[in-house]
């Protein structure tokens, strides 16, 4: 007998609990998702998950499942198995947060006798922006200010351009000195060879003459 007494006062003291819990904060990005755990002492069929004070506006999904989504919505149900603490989570989330969705929430069991919720509040904080690098591309020249460049270029007067003097090829001046050597040499040699003959043959007819 002392057993169930004690069973139904903890019964009846978690689940006050459980309706009475502390409002927690969670903080999400705009576009972002979110989950809120929700820890429960004891569990029930009814799953529920509203904004507000859970009215018949106000809930946003409710299901009898273990798993449930509805648009950005869902509910996930994890019971636990130690008694008489069966440490009950149920998570819910809400998906691409916008600042709209910022406000009081509830999520919990809607039980016949104790219905049990847990309250918290979600804030939705800017979507961070990324810094990129600005590229700045300076003024194209005009067709006038171009016009008035190559006027400007061809106005430069001809004498200011260097003058350019025309030298023959290193090999060309040496192949024509050997040529000219080898022709003196052979001037030279036919001019001793011719007097060496002369005087040969003057010689010759001194001979004969006497």
């Amino acid at each position: 007998m002392n057993v169930w007494l004690v069973a139904l006062v903890c019964f009846f003291f978690h689940t006050q609990r459980d309706g009475n819990s502390e409002s927690v904060v969670r903080t999400g990005t705009e576009g972002g998702d979110i989950t809120v755990s929700c820890p429960f002492y004891l569990s029930g069929k009814r799953k529920i998950f509203c904004k507000g004070e859970c009215g018949k506006g106000d809930t946003l999904l409710q299901t009898t499942a273990d798993t449930a989504q509805k648009g950005r919505y869902s509910i996930r149900f994890k019971e636990g198995t130690a008694f008489p603490y069966s440490n009950t989570v149920l998570y819910v989330g809400i998906t691409k947060l916008t600042k709209s969705d910022a406000g009081r929430y509830k999520c919990g069991f809607g039980r016949v006798f104790s219905p049990s919720y847990m309250e918290f509040e979600i804030r939705v904080e800017d979507a961070p922006t990324s810094s990129k690098p600005k590229v700045t591309l300076g003024p194209f020249p005009t067709s006038a200010s171009t016009l008035t460049i190559t006027q400007s270029l061809s106005s430069v007067p001809s004498s200011a351009s260097p003058e350019r003097t025309t030298q023959p090829p290193q090999g060309q001046t040496a192949s024509d000195g050997v040529v000219l050597y080898v022709r003196l040499t052979l001037v030279v040699m036919f001019l001793v060879l011719s007097a060496s003959v002369l005087i040969f043959c003057r010689k010759r007819a001194r001979k004969h003459r006497g």
